[in-house]
């Protein structure tokens, strides 16, 4: 079961960097929050064809819609920040430096949850952001403005997350996933509509063409089966057994960037990659030490 659940969790992390390398590919030429309401919208479709296969249409009858309205918001709002990021940052960094976000979870359990931090996570914490500045390097000539962006993102991740732990049990997994999605894509068709009329400015939309519609597609279906992936692989071996494995992403996002876009991290990137997931790693740990006491 336990390895099942890893294959799970592995595969689910590496097949969403795809879904980042093509919006990546498509921020050229569209609007970030187009692009993210692309993800959002096919997600939430085949989220829905999931669920009233599950469940039947009784499934799609969510709790507490202004929970997952909350979550639908956190959630856009990071991954156009993220998409946003592609614009001007390589793949992989951008990647490593959203997987703060444990650290920033961390930290918001703390303050908001009310959940206990020892030291030794303040410590990670610590590290992890310290990981991110040898990434984006303030003061060098490799530095950008753009590399704030996936910090936000995370930020606004952490957030999502924070918000789905305290409200875990209202609504099945599935059933959340769907109605974050469609909260997140009622968000974005506002977003547009005010955007459409910014004349000349990268968020102002433009009409798809047919090939953009079907990458809008891939992104949804690919971001609806990572997420099934993940979520079938949690409910069948501890979070804490699987978190780590999360950090493939990383990974599968560093070859991505190499083979499409000719893109490598410089050695004080690596550094920092490494600082991040290990701090990631440690985090991960010490909430699994402190879950079995």
């Amino acid at each position: 079961m336990a390895r099942t659940a890893i294959l799970m969790m592995v595969a689910g992390t590496a097949i969403v960097p795809v879904m980042d390398a093509i919006a990546k590919f498509l921020v050229d030429s569209m609007s970030p929050i187009q692009v993210t309401w692309g993800r959002f919208f096919f997600q939430f479709l085949i989220m829905a064809l999931v669920m009233l296969a599950i469940k039947g249409p009784q499934g799609l009858l969510i709790k507490k819609p202004w929970v997952h309205t909350l979550r639908g918001i956190q959630l856009a709002i990071s991954t156009v920040l993220f998409f946003w990021s592609l614009q001007y940052l390589p793949l992989a960094n951008a990647i490593a430096i959203f997987f703060v976000q444990p650290m920033i979870l961390t930290m918001i359990s703390a303050l908001v949850l009310g959940e206990s931090v020892g030291w030794h996570r303040r410590i990670a914490v610590v590290a992890g952001f310290i990981g991110a500045l040898l990434i984006i390097q303030p003061g060098s000539d490799t530095y950008s403005w753009a590399s704030f962006l996936p910090l936000g993102s995370a930020l606004f991740y952490a957030s999502y997350i924070a918000t789905t732990r305290a409200y875990s049990n209202i609504d099945h997994p599935v059933a959340m996933q769907f109605a974050s999605g469609l909260g997140a894509t009622i968000v974005l068709t506002i977003a547009l509509l005010i955007t459409n009329t910014w004349d000349g400015s990268q968020f102002a939309p433009s009409a798809p063409t047919g090939e953009e519609w079907l990458w809008l597609l891939a992104i949804g279906f690919i971001a609806a089966a990572g997420h099934l992936l993940v979520v079938m692989g949690v409910s069948r071996a501890p979070a804490s057994l699987l978190a780590p494995f999360g950090y493939v992403e990383i990974i599968a996002a560093t070859l991505l960037g190499w083979v499409f876009f000719d893109e490598w991290p410089d050695w004080l990137s690596w550094v920092g990659i490494a600082v991040i997931v290990a701090s990631g790693i440690y985090v991960f740990e010490r909430e699994r030490r402190v879950a079995a006491t």
